[in-house]
């Protein structure tokens, strides 16, 4: 018998001091909040404004009978707004088609050859561009109302190319040549993060590399103007989406 009050005696104590640790922990383990999912899927518009700095194109000049390629070809850094309509079809993909208008910057680029002395000849003219997309977006999930998201567009620029001069300093001659315009393909790659200001307001912050194709003066196949290609914009965007109740 004593050997059985022994042994209760025992398991009671080893309850109680289990009871005591268990009291001791945290009531609850705290975890990282899981991302808030938005699952209303309706119309949306949009508008945006930024900032376009564009890479160095790749130009080729002709100066008949002489041609070749041009030497610190290059665009100016200008402004872009843009307008859009989409739609959400889940909580982590939706899509828009919007359209973008870069505006005037200035070209300038010095035709190079053997037969040239550098920078004798320098050609400017001004430079536009407007864009037609298709975009998809991946939402990634709500952090605290931020959702950053990737995405990606393809479509059809519009580049003109006006207002085109060249100038030789050393006949001191201003030659005013036919400009041009050109539709190409055009593709985009976005990242950005929208921040929901109220069920119906976003504020969308971004980033956007655009690839526009080219265009070449009307005269350039004659023997006079110049060919870019290779246009690209990194562009800074700043822009608001509505959504349909």
């Amino acid at each position: 018998m004593s050997y059985i009050k022994t042994a209760i005696l025992a398991g009671l104590a080893a309850v109680t001091a289990s009871a005591a640790t268990a009291a001791d922990l945290p009531r609850r383990i705290l975890l990282p909040r899981a991302p808030v999912l938005d699952t209303t899927e309706n119309w949306y518009l949009r508008g945006d404004v930024g900032y376009a700095r564009y890479k160095r194109p790749e130009a080729d000049f002709t100066l008949a009978p002489i041609e070749g390629n041009m030497a610190r070809e290059g665009f100016r850094d200008t402004a872009v707004a843009g307008i859009g309509i989409g739609f959400r079809f889940s909580p982590l993909f939706r899509a828009d088609v919007t359209v973008d208008h870069r505006f005037d910057a200035r070209f300038k680029g010095l035709p190079s050859d053997a037969d040239i002395a550098t920078g004798s000849i320098s050609d400017r003219a001004r430079f536009q561009s407007s864009s037609l997309m298709l975009n998809a977006y991946a939402d990634l999930g709500t952090y605290k109302g931020f959702t950053p998201y990737l995405g990606a567009g393809i479509g059809v620029a519009h580049n003109i190319l006006g207002g085109y001069t060249r100038t030789d300093a050393a006949l001191g001659t201003v030659e005013r040549l036919a400009g041009g315009d050109d539709y190409d393909l055009a593709w985009a790659l976005m990242a950005g993060v929208g921040y929901k200001l109220s069920n119906s307001f976003t504020l969308d912050l971004g980033y956007r590399y655009a690839s526009l194709g080219g265009v070449k003066t009307r005269g350039y196949d004659g023997g006079a103007g110049a060919d870019v290609e290779s246009i690209g914009s990194h562009e800074v965007r700043l822009g608001v989406r509505y959504a349909f109740p």
